[in-house]
């Protein structure tokens, strides 16, 4: 049987370059399995639940190494419970088929290439982050007005005629610090206007 795995970083990440895949190979629903989360970890629900349900003999397509995971170690960890289970994987970017002693061996190099980008690119953000630092750059949240913040869950927790649209435009707080703070202090909103 043929499954898979697509995954993207963020909520905001659209899936839907790998699942036109899915429909070039022809896959159903239940042959589809995606995660949204970080390729970081390997603990990712939809790779166990794919993982759980592999036999001898299937093949997982991936639209690239990334999509599987990002590092080295947890690709080929991967890889070797793939051959365990005499599974082959197929990348489509890659053009990768691990059922030749050739796709193994540029799966490898691969891997190796990605992480050691990943690392390069980690190292140049923090060399960014620490010139800008010294050029007195703040990095974070910006610091939040707190007497508009307190007069916004006054009129949160207290004002029945005004919405919550109207509570963050008269104070200049936004939605998500509002609800955020109401919730660190144990504030609920009365019934009102939204």
């Amino acid at each position: 049987m043929k499954f898979l795995y697509a995954r993207c970083s963020t909520k905001e990440q659209n899936e839907a370059r790998q699942l036109e895949y899915a429909h070039e190979l022809d896959l159903k629903d239940n042959q589809i399995f995606i995660d949204k989360a970080s390729g970081k970890n390997a603990n990712r629900p939809a790779l166990k639940d794919m993982l759980s349900r592999l036999r001898e003999g299937d093949e997982v397509y991936i639209t690239e190494l990334s999509r599987l995971g990002r590092s080295t170690k947890d690709l080929i960890d991967l890889m070797e419970t793939f051959e365990q289970m005499h599974v082959e994987v197929h990348s489509k970017k890659e053009a990768i088929d691990t059922t030749t002693p050739a796709g193994k061996l540029i799966f490898h190099m691969l891997s190796a290439i990605a992480e050691f980008q990943r690392q390069i690119i980690r190292e140049n953000a923090a060399e960014g982050r620490e010139a800008a630092m010294k050029q007195g750059v703040k990095f974070g949240r910006p610091n939040v007005d707190e007497d508009a913040l307190n007069m916004a869950l006054y009129l949160f927790e207290n004002d029945r005629t005004k919405s919550v649209k109207g509570i963050c435009e008269k104070t200049g707080i936004s939605r998500s610090t509002l609800y955020r703070e109401a919730e660190k202090r144990g504030i609920k909103r009365i019934n009102a206007a939204k």
